[in-house]
């Protein structure tokens, strides 16, 4: 995924805030970052708290590594400001949303279906699958964002796994497509 591919993710499905290398526009709080650091031919990325203070910094050796982690950390920070979703989300949980409110996804190993959002288990890697599938039912790759790794959420006291986020992920993209709002290029 490029950068612009990024960019438009992040606005599309309004994510948070987010700067990127070489510029920055924001000097205050609550933002993600992301710059190459010529001292360490690294690409880092790291989110901006409150009183300008880093937390969660990560270290990556191509810009494809660090952009997509970078959509990662958006998602997490994007689900703590939500209101509508109040509580983690489990499969039954989602299943209840997306019956509610009508949603086509395509769920787990589902076949593929035109202008769907999805989400699928990649089980040899343990990772989960947040995808958006374009008029011909194919995935667009770009559109795809792998979510990995157990967090420690201090707000909530409690793991968040990646099959959260995944889901957290399926509901927002499905609720953009159903509304129109989403760009299948």
């Amino acid at each position: 995924m490029t950068r612009e591919q990024a960019e438009l993710i992040i606005e599309e499905e309004k994510l948070i805030d987010t700067d990127w290398y070489p510029s920055y526009k924001h000097a205050g709080e609550y933002h993600l970052t992301m710059w190459f650091d010529s001292d360490n031919n690294k690409y880092e990325t790291f989110y901006v708290e409150d009183q300008g203070s880093i937390r969660l910094s990560y270290s990556f050796d191509n810009e494809k590594e660090a952009i997509d982690k970078m959509l990662q950390e958006n998602y997490w920070h994007k689900y703590h400001n939500i209101k509508d979703i109040k509580e983690y989300l489990t499969k039954e949980a989602a299943l209840r949303i997306i019956k509610e409110e009508k949603l086509e996804v395509i769920w787990y190993d589902e076949a593929l279906k035109p202008l769907c959002a999805g989400i699928k288990h990649d089980k040899q890697r343990d990772k989960y699958i947040s995808f958006i599938t374009n008029a011909k039912a194919e995935i667009i790759e770009y559109r795809s964002i792998e979510f990995d790794g157990d967090r420690y959420s201090e707000t909530f006291e409690r793991i968040i796994n990646d099959e959260f986020l995944a889901l957290y992920a399926l509901i927002n993209r499905a609720r953009m497509i159903k509304q129109n709002r989403i760009s299948f290029v």
